[in-house]
């Protein structure tokens, strides 16, 4: 079954361009395309929505108030030109933050990630609402499936087949899986900076060359990542003058 899809976004260009990459994905279809949050919540309305593509800075009602007034959330990716909201959408649990001018390659990886929460929601039943599992990460650890906060998530280390995760209470667990096929199923907070680290931006306490530090742990940029791991941070509005 696919993906009822729904755009809203007060610029004709980017509505267009939206559109025609999502007729380019088999597994969505695009139930409408609104120019304005109060057009989009009579189509919420009367159809049943997966994914909302949704801008921030709208008239009348922007992105992040419609948002917070919006009950039964569809699975939501934030598309605007501006950076400085990327904290603030994270707290509205939003599954991605792209930013304009968007390619299709990002694009994609935003989709799929919205595709693997949906395919996650199925393979680990919870008596948790559907809403509240946008904030956890369900992995499969010591013959048993163990709930993880994303915010709690501090780093991510490939090892081998094996992945470790590193949370906030130091706690560590390590499960059976790839670090891209993890990497897919992670908010656009997280970061790959190597090929065997995955790292929370929201837990970063200083980049010193080459080497990333967040609490009690450190993690290594790969030549090839640190010009647009650093180009992600200056955008984040988190580099000083």
């Amino acid at each position: 079954m696919k993906m009822k899809c729904l755009i809203v976004d007060d610029e004709h260009i980017a509505r267009k361009i939206l559109s025609d990459y999502v007729g380019k994905v088999p597994e969505l279809e695009l139930v409408a395309s609104c120019s304005s949050a109060l057009q989009a919540l009579n189509n919420i309305k009367k159809d049943s929505i997966d994914i909302l593509f949704l801008d921030i800075q709208m008239p009348d009602l922007t992105g992040l108030d419609f948002l917070k007034i919006l009950p039964n959330r569809p699975a939501t990716i934030l598309t605007t030109a501006y950076s400085e909201y990327a904290v603030q959408s994270y707290e509205l649990d939003v599954i991605d933050y792209l930013l304009k001018p968007i390619d299709f390659d990002r694009f994609y990886k935003a989709v799929t990630k919205a595709i693997s929460l949906k395919d996650s929601k199925v393979d680990y039943p919870s008596t948790t609402s559907p809403s509240q599992l946008t904030d956890k990460l369900f992995i499969k650890a010591d013959s048993k499936i163990i709930s993880v906060a994303f915010q709690d998530i501090i780093v991510i280390n490939g090892q081998g087949p094996y992945v470790q995760l590193i949370t906030v209470h130091d706690r560590k667990i390590m499960t059976l899986q790839s670090m891209s096929k993890l990497e897919e199923l992670l908010p656009a907070n997280f970061y790959r900076i190597h090929r065997s680290h995955i790292v929370n931006i929201n837990h970063i306490d200083s980049i010193d060359g080459n080497m990333v530090r967040l609490k009690n742990h450190t993690a290594v940029v790969s030549k090839n990542k640190r010009d647009e791991f650093l180009k992600l941070i200056d955008q984040l509005n988190l580099l000083g003058d």
